[in-house]
C-alpha cells in the first residue's frame, strides 16, 4: 500500500523556499536527485484500466535504461492523506504488455483490458527534487517537489506539488507531524492525483472543444522580393496595434530582418519611432508584471504581514502610472499621429523605400532565395551560447533571450512558406524565451527590493516593513536560483538535434 500526503504550491516562491528546506521540525531532508521524467498513462479505448478501479503508467527517465511500470488503485483522499494500492516493474522502453515480464502489474492490466490494446491518454513531464526524510538513523520516507508540465487536448498547464510518502520504518504520526509543520508555508492540501487531475482535463477539453477559427494569412510567397514580404509582415502587425507592447515588438523585429532589402533613409525613421515606442510601452509592462508578483506573494501573508507590504506597493505603483502618463503623453503627441500617417503610407505603397540593384550580378531578393540564410544566421546566433552556458552572467543569458526571440519571430513571419511543421520548435523558443523572462524579472524585483530596503524611511519607522520585505527578497532570490538551475531544461530542447532536423526540413521546402 502507497501512502503519501500530497500538497499544491501557488506560489513559485514557497515551491523555491522549499527546495532550500534541510529539516522539518525534528526530520531532515537529505537531497537524493533530481531528475527529468515522463510519465505515459494508458488505457484501452473504452477505458477498460478505469472502470476496473486502476490507473497504468510507464515512466520514462533519462538516467534509466528500462521503463518503470506502475499500476496504482484509485485509492480514497482524506485532505492531503492518499492510499492505495501500487504494483510496480522494470519493462523494456516503449514496450506492449505482450512484451511486460510476468509481474503483478502486468496481471491486473492484462485481466482489466481481456487482452485489448492499450493506447496513450496523455502524457506529464516532471522535474522531481527528491528529499530522504530522517529522523535520526530512521528513514521515515521520502519528499518529493515535482515541477508539472503537460499538454492536453491542445491546453497546456503547469503546477507544482510536494509529496511525502512513507518508507517502510515511517509511520502515521510521521506523516501528521510532518504536516504539521509544513502547514506554515500555506500549502493547499491535494485531494486528487496527478492521473485524476490530468483525465478530468482531457475529458472537459474533449466536451468543451470547439472548432478553431482559421488563422488569419498574412500572404507571405516564396517568389516575391523579401522588402515585399516584409512589408505586408509589417502590415499585418500594424493593423493589430490594439495590443500595442507585441504589436510593436514584432514590428521592430519584422523590421529588423526585411530593414537590408530598404534604403536606410525610409527605415531608418521608422525604426526610431518604434524603439521609442517599445521603450515606453516596455517601462509600464515592466512595473505592471513587479506589482503583479507582489500583490500575488502579498495575498498569501496573514493581515499584518501583507499590510507591512503596502508601502512597497504603493511606491512601484507611483512609478507605474509616471510611466503610464509618460506614454500616454506620447501617444496623444503630434509626432506620434504624424509618425502613424507616414507608417501607414510607407506600408502601403508597394516598391517605396526598396533598394535597387544595378549590378548585373543577380542578389538573393526574394523569400525562396535570402529566407535560408535568414534562418540559419538566426539559429547560430542562438547556438553560439552554448560556448557560455556554464558561466554566463545574468545579462548575457539576457541576451540569448533576444536571440531566441528573434529567431521565434522569424519563424513567425515567414511559417506560409516554411509549412506547418515548426510547431514544437515554436513552442521549445517560447519555452526559453519565457524562463529567461522570469529569471530577469526576478532579477529586476531583487534590485528593487534591496534598493528600498536601504533607501525608504518606512523600513526604520516600523520593523514589519523591513521583515516583510526582506522575507519577500528571500523568496526571490531563491526563486532566481532556482531558474538559474533549471535553465538548461529549455536550452536543451534549443540545442538537440531533433530542433536542427526541423529547421532543415522546413528550409528545404523553399
Amino acid at each position: 500500500m502507497e501512502i503519501e500526503a500530497k500538497y499544491a504550491i501557488s506560489d513559485p516562491s514557497v515551491f523555491d523556499t522549499l527546495l532550500e528546506l534541510r529539516a522539518v521540525g525534528s526530520y531532515r531532508l537529505r537531497p537524493t536527485g533530481e531528475r527529468q521524467v515522463i510519465d505515459h498513462y494508458l488505457d484501452t479505448a473504452e477505458r477498460d484500466l478505469l472502470k476496473a478501479g486502476y490507473a497504468c503508467r510507464l515512466r520514462e527517465s533519462e538516467a534509466d535504461r528500462q521503463w518503470r511500470l506502475t499500476v496504482k488503485g484509485l485509492g480514497k483522499a482524506e485532505g492531503a492523506r492518499h492510499e492505495r494500492e501500487e504494483l510496480e516493474c522494470e519493462v523494456p522502453p516503449h514496450s506492449t504488455p505482450s512484451d511486460w515480464p510476468e509481474c503483478p502489474a502486468r496481471e491486473v492490466v492484462l485481466r482489466a483490458s481481456e487482452g485489448r490494446p492499450l493506447a496513450e491518454l496523455f502524457a506529464l513531464r516532471q522535474l522531481r527534487a527528491t528529499r530522504a526524510v530522517e529522523q535520526g538513523e530512521r528513514g521515515v520516507g521520502e519528499l518529493s517537489l515535482d515541477t508539472v508540465d503537460s499538454e492536453i487536448a491542445g491546453h497546456e498547464s503547469h503546477a507544482r506539488e510536494l509529496e511525502v510518502e512513507l518508507a517502510g520504518a515511517g509511520t502515521e504520526d510521521d506523516l501528521r507531524a510532518i504536516d504539521d509543520q509544513l502547514r506554515q508555508y500555506d500549502l493547499e492540501p491535494q485531494a486528487s492525483s496527478k492521473f485524476e487531475r490530468a483525465l478530468a482535463q482531457l475529458d472537459g477539453e474533449k466536451r468543451a472543444r470547439k472548432p478553431r477559427k482559421k488563422k488569419k494569412s498574412v500572404g507571405v510567397t516564396a517568389d516575391e522580393p523579401m522588402a515585399e514580404a516584409g512589408r505586408k509582415i509589417l502590415r499585418f502587425h500594424f493593423e493589430a496595434l490594439h495590443d500595442m507592447r507585441v504589436a510593436t515588438r514584432r514590428q521592430r523585429a519584422a523590421l529588423r530582418i526585411v530593414s537590408p532589402h530598404f534604403k536606410k533613409k525610409a527605415v531608418k525613421p521608422i525604426r526610431d519611432e518604434l524603439r521609442t515606442l517599445a521603450d515606453r510601452l516596455g517601462a509600464v509592462r515592466d512595473l505592471d508584471v513587479l506589482i503583479e508578483a507582489a500583490e500575488r506573494h502579498r495575498s498569501s501573508r496573514r493581515p499584518d504581514a501583507a499590510a507591512a507590504l503596502d508601502p512597497l506597493l504603493e511606491e512601484w505603483r507611483a512609478r507605474r502610472d509616471e510611466a503610464r502618463h509618460a506614454l500616454l503623453r506620447h501617444l496623444d503627441s503630434g509626432e506620434y499621429r504624424d509618425f502613424i500617417k507616414r507608417y501607414d503610407e510607407f506600408l502601403s505603397s508597394p516598391g517605396a523605400g526598396v533598394k535597387g540593384h544595378a549590378e548585373e550580378t543577380p542578389n538573393p531578393q526574394l523569400v525562396r532565395h535570402a529566407l535560408p540564410a535568414e534562418v540559419w544566421d538566426h539559429y547560430a546566433r542562438v547556438r553560439a551560447y552554448e560556448t557560455v552556458m556554464s558561466w554566463a552572467s545574468l545579462e548575457t543569458i539576457h541576451a540569448l533571450r533576444i536571440e531566441a526571440k528573434r529567431l521565434r519571430y522569424l519563424l513567425e513571419f515567414f511559417q506560409e512558406v516554411l509549412g506547418p511543421g515548426l510547431s514544437g520548435t515554436i513552442e521549445a523558443l517560447v519555452k526559453i524565451q519565457d524562463h529567461i523572462g522570469e529569471l530577469h524579472d526576478a532579477d529586476v524585483t531583487i534590485g528593487l527590493l534591496r534598493n528600498f530596503l536601504v533607501r525608504s524611511a518606512q523600513v526604520s519607522r516600523n520593523p514589519l516593513v523591513g521583515e516583510e520585505v526582506g522575507r519577500y527578497l528571500k523568496l526571490t532570490e531563491a526563486r532566481l536560483r532556482t531558474l538559474q538551475r533549471t535553465l538548461k531544461r529549455p536550452w536543451k530542447r534549443v540545442t538537440g538535434p531533433r530542433l536542427r532536423t526541423t529547421l532543415a526540413r522546413a528550409v528545404a521546402r523553399l
